[in-house]
């Protein structure tokens, strides 16, 4: 595990292309009140933030609209698309996972059949299976205030999210590389699932949010993987 108060753009380059998994919520560029970042900036610098990752298999979360607009130019035709969705108050309740250089194999999460009357899935019960793969949309609530995963920082992505990308997605020995650790979940998880994880932010608040949390794992986990 390796976290850093550093702009990503100036360790990106010591990573290997084929043994390294971006998975990344970045800044979304609406203007939040981050504490050294400036969430406002031009169309063409936005663009320019996601060059460095060209070439690299990239999983990013992030609004559809901005994705094509800012993101596919980037990095290409997307090989999958995995909607977000949940309750709230706000004006989207719904957000896309890209998957670029990279496919999920849906079948590695398994959840629990949603119809057991039906004698399709009777059937398959009977042979010992538990469930079926998960769906290309996860219904995931949002991590709230009383949530208690939830850390002192904003927009918090659910740990199960990133989860699912790891669990889908990452190969065997791959390093998992979060360019905007923020809140700390992408190591978090990744320190769960026993993944090695490198994680970087300009931020001093999210270095220290991070740091304190994967402090509190280490030396209490049993690992998934």
């Amino acid at each position: 595990m390796k976290i850093l108060k550093k702009d990503f753009r100036d360790v990106i380059t010591d990573l290997s292309k084929e043994g390294t998994l971006i998975i990344t919520d970045p800044p979304y560029n609406v203007g939040w009140k981050y504490d050294t970042y400036k969430d406002n900036i031009s169309d063409e610098d936005y663009t320019n933030l996601f060059k460095p990752f060209k070439g690299y298999r990239l999983v990013v979360i992030h609004y559809i609209e901005d994705i094509i607009k800012y993101i596919v130019p980037v990095m290409g035709t997307p090989t999958k698309c995995v909607q977000w969705v949940y309750n709230s108050h706000l004006r989207r309740q719904h957000r896309t996972i890209a998957f670029f250089n990279c496919k999920p194999d849906l079948s590695k999460v398994i959840q629990p059949y949603k119809n057991l009357k039906d004698k399709r899935i009777i059937a398959e019960i009977a042979k010992g299976k538990k469930g079926c793969s998960i769906y290309d949309w996860w219904q995931i609530d949002l991590v709230k205030n009383v949530s208690s995963e939830k850390e002192n920082y904003y927009n918090q992505i659910p740990e199960e999210i990133i989860a699912n990308i790891i669990k889908t997605t990452a190969e065997k020995n791959d390093t998992i590389f979060e360019p905007f650790m923020g809140s700390g979940t992408t190591p978090a998880v990744s320190l769960k699932l026993g993944y090695e994880c490198f994680a970087t932010d300009i931020s001093d608040k999210a270095f220290k949010i991070t740091n304190d949390r994967i402090n509190k794992l280490k030396n209490t986990l049993f690992y998934e993987r």
